[in-house]
């Protein structure tokens, strides 16, 4: 069960992905938002890994997970537009960074977990 309930925020990311695989020809960005939309992608992305990580720690919540995701994206991307209105662009650096390295700590809690399950299960 646990590991169907950390399943359930990669189902949440493949099938967005998926539609815009298959519809992808049919949706263009303009150059000026690509910079944005990279963003919230990289914060959807850690929200995505942050749910998985809580779903195999036995502490998922779809409530806390979808909330995260959208206000995640929001705060990214108004971040990096507050940047560019002000002129400093660092903030998207910032955002980047941050986003960055939540994702690789989120990915080095799941190996650590799915390891830790390998490991007990070879030993019983």
């Amino acid at each position: 069960m646990r590991l169907a309930r950390a399943l359930l925020p990669v189902v949440g990311f493949i099938v967005p992905f998926t539609l815009v695989v298959v519809f992808g020809a049919s949706i263009t960005v303009p150059y000026d938002f690509a910079g944005y939309l990279s963003l919230a992608t990289l914060a959807g992305l850690d929200s995505v890994l942050g749910g998985i990580r809580a779903g195999l720690e036995g502490r998922f919540r779809s409530d806390i997970f979808l909330s995260g995701f959208g206000v995640n994206m929001i705060v990214a991307v108004i971040l990096a537009w507050l940047g560019d209105t002000i002129g400093v662009e660092g903030l998207y650096l910032a955002a980047v960074v941050t986003l960055g390295g939540r994702i690789f700590m989120n990915l080095s809690v799941i190996r650590r977990h799915l390891l830790d399950r390998r490991t007990v299960r070879g030993q019983k």
